[in-house]
């Protein structure tokens, strides 16, 4: 559980893990493009993958697997620091708080300055409401 003040003071390096989260995400995505392509273009006449073309495809997996670690490892990095990731795309974030002796989650979507919102452990972004 975090205070309003606890929350806030996080969301600077809530924001740096974000954008390194889209960064490994765009980069995974795309060495999962060059491994299809490979898988097409690298076939042999018997249609089974060239040895440079099986090559190309073990060194961009492992690849794939360190980038994917990266990611599970940012993941958790966040959850650790109490904050919980909704929505990559949208920087979508909550933080499980107590108002009024109620479990809420404070709610913060990327370019607010600030947490403004909160919401019940039901309801979603739909339902969020002021702090005031």
């Amino acid at each position: 559980m975090l205070t309003l003040e606890e929350a806030n003071a996080l969301l600077p390096q809530v924001r740096s893990i974000l954008k390194s989260l889209r960064d490994l995400r765009d980069r995974v995505l795309r060495i999962q493009a060059q491994i299809e392509i490979e898988e097409m273009t690298g076939l042999g006449s018997d249609g089974r993958l060239t040895p440079a073309a099986q090559n190309a495809v073990t060194a961009q997996m492992d690849e794939f697997q360190v980038h994917t670690n990266q990611f599970e490892n940012l993941l958790e990095e966040l959850f650790q620091l109490g904050a919980h990731l909704k929505d990559l795309n949208r920087g979508l974030i909550d933080f499980y708080s107590l108002r009024d002796e109620e479990v809420v989650f404070l709610c913060w979507i990327e370019g607010e300055s600030e947490i403004q919102h909160w919401h019940t452990i039901e309801g979603g972004f739909q339902s969020r409401q002021s702090l005031d």
